[in-house]
């Protein structure tokens, strides 16, 4: 399709504006697979200098890597939440300078783009777990001109009767808001609608582009007013993140829940502050943090939560909190707590230890983003956006409570062992602690051995963990992994990025390593090659077949992907095997495997039932919960 006429001077096409939308919140990278409902506005995009495509194997993969993106952009904003950018890269601005084009609100938005039927269902999972997990991804979707729709012609992609608004109906569930665009009248305020709606509840939006809209002209000062409003700030807190101002009367209410908070807190001998996912994802760390160092209590974090804040002692850490799996010491601190003030919780199975927090709700305050539970009160429309700064200044300080273990549960003491026999996951994650993290690393942990693994190794200052603990769709982390690289490149602070990862898991998603290796990314991909799916022997069937998976040669999976092409010159790589426990510790100690200059495979053999000591809990636990 041709593009039509001039456009006026107050106009812009319905598929710029768009794009315009998506760079004013912050995003350089639209994921994706073309199709040919999707053509045409792809045309748009590799045009627009302010956004990368970025062609995965496949739309679940896009996905998956728009998800990982918008969680470390999340990770970015909570610790700077001026949304700086830095020098025009692969998946940065392009716009002259490197200029920064955002516009206030920037929360941290993935973004892709599939077209209609085969290619938005191959990308549903990946949806349903940044619902999930709350993070806010837009899903594009290419589908027939607005004429064919209408006339129910029996087309390619949909299921032959006619209809097209069956996938749309498909995502109901898994969205906080969809827009499948019909006309030029409302595009616009429909486009924004939705990108509001994931912005401020920290979920994905849908959005279907007919081909025959792409090109429309739409008013181009509509653009002039941000999607979030600038008023909407990180420091004003008179204003919640929808935009609307806090009104007299929700003033009383705050006033009296602060009270009511203050009374027990005074009350409180030892009280503790417990950090959970969305602290992150809707962008309150920092607030968090300043709780924390106003009150001097100290804070710990659920798998979810971690490095929402540096996870320092010096800082007020005491150590990760997960119920019954979680360090004796920790568990034995945070229980003895007289007052638990939860922040963005999400109580999920993994997250919890099975369901298992002993607390009395006599204990517990919940900030959530919509509203405050204390202790049996329930105050909805309170959210933690302006409760928080609040409490950080009625709190009074606690001089004298409870302190965490030295090691805060994360000994980064490597066991003693034989060299010569295999690495162990006992020594595994320590010697990982010790010996691989920097700061600002992007940890990104795959459901298994490695998000349990994980869980007591120390992470360093600036450092961001990706895991996806609810969701827990195995083969996610791998583009996940794609994601978060090229959101790394969007700080001026240089960032390695790992990912951990079993040797079933990856199996379902490896394909996304070609497009690493494409663009030039340099992450370390350490591969646990333990001889099947450890996690689900524990739970059942550990001489199962179901649990058994085929043999990769991983050490030729770099050369695999690194063929050349018309358009494409190898790259240089590097794979590394630790068949024992002295070549990882030779291979941990090289400089050229520590300067990640290029993309790397670290292949550790494991024994196949070897797995960290909180996930043989866990599986015990998940056992007696399903049997029951």
């Amino acid at each position: 399709m041709s593009k039509p006429g001039q456009l006026a001077d107050n106009e812009v096409y319905l598929g710029n504006y768009l794009l315009d939308r998506l760079a004013q919140l912050g995003v350089r990278c639209l994921y994706g697979v073309p199709g040919d409902f999707n053509l045409t506005f792809l045309d748009l995009v590799v045009e627009h200098p302010d956004i990368e495509w970025i062609g995965c194997c496949n739309e679940l993969n896009a996905a998956y890597a728009a998800d990982g993106y918008a969680r470390v952009k999340q990770a970015q904003l909570n610790q700077d939440h001026e949304g700086s950018q830095a020098d025009s890269k692969p998946g940065q601005a392009k716009s002259q300078g490197g200029k920064d084009k955002t516009q206030g609100g920037v929360r941290g938005l993935g973004a892709l783009l599939t077209t209609q039927g085969v290619g938005e269902l191959s990308a549903i999972n990946g949806i349903a777990g940044a619902y999930a997990e709350r993070v806010p991804v837009l899903h594009v979707v290419g589908v027939a001109s607005t004429k064919l729709q209408k006339s129910r012609a029996v087309l390619h992609h949909t299921l032959g009767d006619g209809l097209t608004r069956v996938f749309e109906e498909a995502h109901s569930g898994i969205t906080c808001a969809r827009a499948f665009l019909q006309g030029a009248e409302d595009a616009a305020a429909e486009i924004d609608r939705i990108l509001l709606a994931a912005l401020t509840k920290a979920r994905p939006a849908y959005l279907s582009l007919p081909t025959d809209l792409v090109f429309i002209p739409v008013d181009k000062k509509r653009l002039e007013t941000p999607v979030v409003p600038d008023s909407v700030g990180f420091e004003n807190h008179d204003v919640l993140p929808t935009g609307k101002k806090v009104q007299d009367e929700e003033k009383k209410r705050l006033a009296f829940v602060v009270k009511e908070i203050e009374r027990l807190w005074d009350g409180a001998k030892d009280p503790i502050v417990l950090i959970d996912a969305c602290s992150i994802r809707y962008g309150v760390s920092h607030l968090v943090r300043d709780l924390v160092h106003a009150t001097k209590v100290k804070f710990y974090t659920t798998p979810m939560g971690r490095t929402a804040i540096d996870e320092d002692p010096a800082n007020g850490f005491g150590g990760v909190y997960v119920g019954e799996i979680s360090d004796a010491a920790v568990k034995e601190v945070v229980e003895k707590s007289d007052l638990v003030v939860m922040v963005g919780s999400l109580k999920s199975d993994f997250n919890t230890g099975e369901f298992s927090y002993p607390f009395p709700q006599e204990t517990v305050i919940e900030l959530h983003s919509d509203s405050t539970l204390v202790q049996y009160a329930h105050y909805p429309d309170v959210s933690f956006h302006v409760l928080l700064p609040a409490l950080a200044k009625a709190l009074k300080p606690k001089e004298n409570v409870s302190q965490p273990p030295k090691d805060v549960g994360l000994s980064t003491t490597v066991p003693e062992g034989n060299k010569d026999e295999m690495v162990t996951q006992k020594a595994f994650w320590p010697m990982m602690g010790a010996k691989l993290f920097k700061e600002n690393d992007i940890v990104v942990t795959e459901t298994g051995t490695s998000n349990f693994g994980i869980l007591g190794s120390a992470l360093p200052n600036g450092a961001t963990s990706v895991a996806a603990i609810t969701w827990g769709a195995i083969g996610a982390a791998t583009p996940m992994t794609l994601g978060a690289l090229l959101a790394a490149q969007e700080t001026s602070t240089p960032r390695r990025t790992i990912l951990f990862t079993g040797d079933g898991s990856i199996q379902l998603t490896l394909q996304e390593v070609a497009t690493m290796i494409r663009l030039g990314l340099k992450p370390i991909l350490v591969i646990l090659n333990n001889d099947g799916y450890t996690i689900e022997k524990l739970i059942h069937g550990e001489t199962a077949p179901y649990n058994d998976i085929p043999s990769f040669d991983w050490q030729s999976m770099l050369s695999f992907f690194n063929a050349p092409g018309p358009r494409f010159k190898p790259l240089p790589t590097k794979s590394w095997l630790a068949e024992t426990r002295g070549q990882l510790e030779e291979i941990l100690a090289n400089e050229e495997f520590q300067k990640a200059d290029k993309i790397q495979v670290l292949e550790v053999r494991m024994a196949p039932l070897d797995a960290p000591e909180n996930l043989v809990k866990q599986g015990k636990l998940s056992a007696e919960l399903n049997a029951a």
